[in-house]
């Protein structure tokens, strides 16, 4: 009990700890905007200034039909979609359902993660939810923008070497967050120092 009340008051241990799972929730929002976002996007043919991309009535059609439950429900729907066209399988769809029950249970049991009481596997969690992040972006990239994109047409490249924005985003806030003080400034310095070389 002293031992984790000394880690409840070490500010090193509880500010990595917050640092953590707000990574991991700021990363599970990535991965409810990858799987959702890009198919409401892709089946939207008008925009308003209040809410943005408006659906085509295809959208209804062909995706959220797709819920298994019948609720047109986004999030459901967009999986089934995805898992159609194959870009992502049934263990992608077993990691969607891990990585959402472990959100769940970080927002409700949050005081505990941060007291030490309950542990959050971030060094193994994190890795998987930025790879599945990374694989859904990735076949949006080369299937669709890539593959409409006059300059592309015709090339033949390797899927695995395409890095989304997502995946880069994800790398660098992991580093700068959670890096050991050199390599976290690292980045920071690198970009101060590029700044300064082309605005004498």
């Amino acid at each position: 009990m002293a031992d984790k009340w000394a880690n409840f008051l070490n500010p090193d241990v509880v500010r990595t700890r917050f640092i953590r799972t707000g990574l991991f929730l700021v990363a599970h929002e990535m991965l409810l905007s990858a799987i959702k976002d890009r198919i409401h996007d892709f089946y939207s043919n008008s925009w308003t200034a209040v809410g943005g991309w408006k659906a085509s009535p295809d959208y209804r059609e062909k995706v959220l039909s797709l819920d298994p439950k019948g609720k047109n429900d986004p999030l459901r729907a967009s999986i089934v979609w995805l898992l159609r066209i194959q870009a992502i399988n049934k263990d992608d769809e077993n990691t969607i359902r891990e990585m959402t029950e472990e959100r769940n249970r970080l927002a409700h049991e949050l005081r505990n993660v941060l007291g030490g009481t309950l542990d959050h596997d971030f060094e193994s969690l994190f890795p998987k939810l930025a790879a599945l992040i990374a694989k859904i972006d990735r076949w949006w990239v080369v299937n669709v923008e890539m593959a409409t994109d006059p300059e592309f047409v015709g090339t033949e490249l390797n899927q695995d070497e395409v890095t989304p924005g997502s995946l880069m985003l994800l790398k660098v806030l992991n580093k700068v967050a959670l890096g050991k003080d050199e390599e976290a400034w690292g980045i920071y310095h690198e970009f101060t120092s590029t700044r300064d070389d082309t605005n004498p």
